[in-house]
């Protein structure tokens, strides 16, 4: 069997449900991270690598990472060492929100393939903050400088783009999984950009077009045939797409989980 063979009837069978996605809601609703859940917090507290790897893999059922090499895949563990000092992210080490998003994947109980699109994503979404993360305008009360990491959705899709690239044959969930990386920020916005403005509710004439296909795998907007009487635009059909994934919907309940913070970056 060919790879897109192969990678076209993995797809198909990554089926998420309106009840699944209700359930994974529920699941994650009556638990809460803390820093017991994770590797130390503090900022003079950074990790041996061993213990980043070992942390990571205790808590993946799909993949083994290892310090260097993550599915044949180059990458480097260093990028997980940036330090998240803000109040949205107050497990700091990027690891920690790592190894706390794929222990909220791991209660959720979904399909094989579906959870190894899920860890994956996981695991590549965010490691563009290391090249991403500066010092923002915001400070603490104390004076410190609260930081940012704007456009590591981004950088991180590249990160992934440039591991696959030596390969011959990509691996069946890269497209998937890169384009959830990708989105994973607008994810933050679904339910207010998509659901209460109705982008939720696939138009009939749209239908015929995206029918049997995964959200990432729909036609860009310049692809479509849309009707002359339609008034949808390129930001209605990505809002439309990325509402149709339950899966990023899910990567967005694990993102929110991961976090230790009482603050909320899903937008409502």
């Amino acid at each position: 069997m060919s790879n897109e063979s192969e990678n076209e009837r993995r797809s198909e069978t990554i089926v998420i449900t309106e009840e699944c996605l209700k359930s994974c809601e529920s699941r994650l609703e009556e638990l809460q991270a803390d820093e017991t859940m994770c590797l130390n917090i503090s900022l003079d507290a950074k990790a041996d690598r061993k213990d980043v790897i070992a942390a990571i893999n205790e808590v993946t059922t799909s993949m083994t990472i290892y310090d260097g090499d993550v599915d044949g895949l180059l990458w480097d563990l260093e990028w997980t060492y940036v330090y998240a000092n803000n109040p949205y992210h107050e497990e700091g080490w990027l690891y920690n929100h790592i190894i706390l998003m794929e222990k909220a994947a791991g209660y959720l109980k979904l399909p094989a393939d579906a959870m190894s699109v899920l860890e994956r994503a996981i695991f590549w979404s965010d490691l563009g903050k290391y090249h991403t993360t500066k010092e923002g305008t915001k400070t603490w009360e104390n004076g410190t400088a609260i930081s940012s990491a704007i456009g590591h959705d981004k950088k991180s899709a590249e990160l992934l783009d440039e591991a696959v690239s030596i390969l011959k044959v990509k691996p069946w969930w890269y497209t998937a999984v890169r384009w959830i990386v990708m989105n994973h920020m607008k994810a933050h916005s679904i339910k207010i950009e998509c659901d209460d403005k109705g982008r939720n509710i696939i138009p009939d004439w749209l239908k015929p077009q995206v029918d049997g296909l995964q959200p990432w795998d729909w036609p860009e907007w310049t692809d479509l045939n849309i009707p002359h009487e339609a008034s949808y635009g390129k930001k209605d059909h990505m809002w439309t797409r990325l509402g149709a994934s339950n899966l990023l919907r899910i990567k967005q309940l694990c993102d929110e989980w991961g976090r230790i913070s009482d603050e909320s970056f899903t937008k409502n």
